[in-house]
């Protein structure tokens, strides 16, 4: 997988998922390193929950090489789910047209995402 998972610390320190209400969530950063077709999986277990609800990307690094040039969001199906209860798939696409950011490509770098999930 070319994506490192790194979960944000609170104003206490704290990194692990945090409750509200029936449900938990984690801030985390994702550095795509390089994209592969398809998509970048992320688990789950990478963010320290055992499902996935809800993913809110809620930033991304501006380079010289993605400024205005790439969207990034998480894949749902045409019932609203995710990859699987315990994964999301990462995807890129070039905005001026239309198409998915190549193989190999580099050009997202840091992704931050809070993720909504049980334990």
């Amino acid at each position: 997988m070319a994506v490192t998972v790194t979960l944000i610390a609170d104003h206490k320190g704290f990194t692990g998922p945090k409750v509200t209400g029936d449900e938990y969530y984690v801030d985390a950063l994702l550095n795509v390193t390089a994209y592969t077709t398809g998509g970048e999986v992320v688990t789950a277990s990478a963010l320290g929950l055992s499902t996935v609800q809800q993913v809110l990307i809620t930033g991304r690094e501006e380079s010289a090489s993605n400024v205005v040039v790439d969207m990034v969001h998480a894949e749902v199906s045409a019932t609203g789910a995710y990859e699987s209860g315990t994964s999301f798939k990462l995807h890129s696409t070039i905005m001026s047209t239309g198409a998915a950011t190549a193989s190999g490509a580099t050009t997202v770098n840091m992704v931050r995402v809070r993720v909504f999930g049980l334990l």
